[in-house]
């Protein structure tokens, strides 16, 4: 699944959550300088009501009618980023952990 964050320009935000080219469901609020704080609400908020976890999410797009180098943007983008990396340490950590337990266990055994 992927995550797509539209910001408009009359300060609406839509995050929807896409199954291949299907929108699967949306939560859309008003901007008034609260991205930074309601992002990460309504993104659980979407995870949650769909009963999907953050290891079904391979991916996210940004579609600004805002430019770049607006606060908004920078905020979802970092935001969204930092998902995706603290999503990849996690499973990377996961597999390590597994790794470790293996190999302890082979040890233990020999």
């Amino acid at each position: 699944m992927k995550i797509i964050l539209t910001i408009n320009e009359d300060n609406s935000i839509k995050l929807s959550l896409f199954e291949g080219k299907k929108e699967k469901d949306s939560i859309e609020w008003e901007d008034e300088n609260s991205l930074s704080r309601f992002l990460l609400v309504n993104l659980d908020k979407l995870l949650r009501k769909n009963k999907i976890g953050l290891d079904k999410i391979y991916g996210y797009k940004i579609m600004s009618q805002v430019p770049e180098n607006y606060t908004s943007f920078r905020i979802a983008k970092i935001t969204l980023d930092s998902l995706m990396i603290g999503k990849k340490i996690r499973s990377s950590r996961k597999r390590a952990s597994r790794i470790k337990n293996i190999g302890f266990a082979k040890k233990r055994v020999l």
